[in-house]
């Protein structure tokens, strides 16, 4: 459940590009002394863990998008699949003896040890001789996307038409260049170091941004667990129950899923359960928020009109909003300033709590 719920937290904090709409309940609608009594808020200890950007994830992110792509095949005719060759094959898949949908593929090129395929398929390949057809008896995952076939035994029958191996160019100042001139994503680079230090600070923000999101969590925890809350305004847990849904909705929809089948793949939950565990946050998000504003309130610490047009400036810079109307539309700009309230809040409590850290590997 931890997992889950961090998850969620993650998402929540996307939830600002959301459009307004009904009658809803904000902060500035209510008095947060009604619904917290704070305990103690400064001083609190908190324990993290140390983050680092992982050794190797800067050449394996430059290999994978940027040198794979320019990657030429050269056949291989003396030897058989090994692990990180490209096997063109026939393959179709049996389920009770059926072919069922989605199975079936034929001059495929399949680079063996990518993942791409059920756990076992690829290592069944591995020793496999150009024209050889092996059967690989598997079992597909639980949860599956396809309901109908998780967990349940299958046999694919594939045939290896060729083998070849992928080689990809040198990184050179002058292919980084190219890579920029072409539209790839560099940053801007002109020279290989400047590329691998892009690389590194996109990965050091991302680590920055998950310890800091880890020294909230630990410093809000406790203080909740020190305060006493009275029965919260529905329509301000509601608000919140919405913003998750909304966004997790939205993440299944990148990759082609609906929500039922986003969460049950990646969460392990039905329904029933997902909804359930969006209502347990939102409640979560409203107590946590309104503690942020009681802390506000007495320590004077609510965004300033300077602020918050920094606040709004800076959204359209990120979003590529042309004028502050356009960015209204998509955004509810209440959320804007009541997010703006939290970072100062938790600076404080950054400022004023005893961060302890432990040594770990960013995953």
């Amino acid at each position: 459940m931890k997992r889950k719920i961090g998850v969620i937290a993650a998402v929540f904090a996307s939830s600002l590009l959301l459009t307004a709409c009904g009658s809803k309940e904000y902060l500035k609608d209510i008095k947060a002394e009604k619904y917290v009594t704070l305990g103690e808020y400064t001083g609190i200890e908190a324990v993290v863990s140390k983050l680092e950007v992982p050794e190797g994830v800067v050449d394996s992110y430059i290999y994978d998008n940027y040198l794979e792509p320019k990657a030429e095949k050269v056949p291989v005719t003396d030897r058989a699949v090994q692990e990180g060759d490209v096997a063109n094959i026939d393959f179709v898949g049996y389920h009770d003896g059926t072919a069922f949908d989605g199975g079936t593929g034929a001059d495929y090129d399949l680079t063996i040890g990518a993942g791409q395929f059920i756990e076992g398929f690829e290592e069944g390949l591995i020793g496999a001789a150009v024209g050889e057809k092996r059967s690989l008896n598997l079992t597909f995952p639980d949860p599956y996307t396809n309901p109908d076939l998780a967990g349940e035994d299958v046999v694919f029958e594939v045939t290896v038409n060729s083998i070849s191996e992928s080689r990809a160019p040198e990184l050179t100042d002058e292919l980084v260049k190219q890579l920029g001139e072409e539209g790839y994503n560099t940053g801007g680079a002109q020279t290989v170091q400047e590329l691998n230090d892009w690389v590194y600070d996109l990965y050091d923000q991302s680590v920055q941004s998950t310890y800091d999101n880890e020294v909230e969590t630990a410093l809000a925890s406790a203080i909740m667990e020190n305060s006493t809350f009275q029965e919260l305004p529905e329509e301000l847990v509601e608000r919140y129950i919405t913003s998750i849904e909304n966004n997790m909705s939205v993440r299944a929809a990148s990759i082609g899923m609906s929500l039922a089948q986003y969460m049950q793949l990646y969460q392990g939950l039905d329904e029933a359960g997902y909804r359930a565990l969006f209502d347990e946050e939102g409640v979560r998000m409203a107590k946590q928020y309104i503690m942020y504003q009681a802390i506000a309130d007495k320590e004077g610490l609510a965004p300033t009109e300077e602020e918050v047009t920094e606040e709004i400036s800076a959204l359209m810079t990120l979003y590529g909003y042309a004028s502050k109307e356009e960015l209204e539309k998509s955004v509810d700009m209440e959320s804007v300033k009541e997010d703006l309230m939290r970072k100062k809040v938790v600076a404080f409590l950054k400022e004023n709590g005893k961060i302890q850290e432990t040594a770990a590997a960013a995953e």
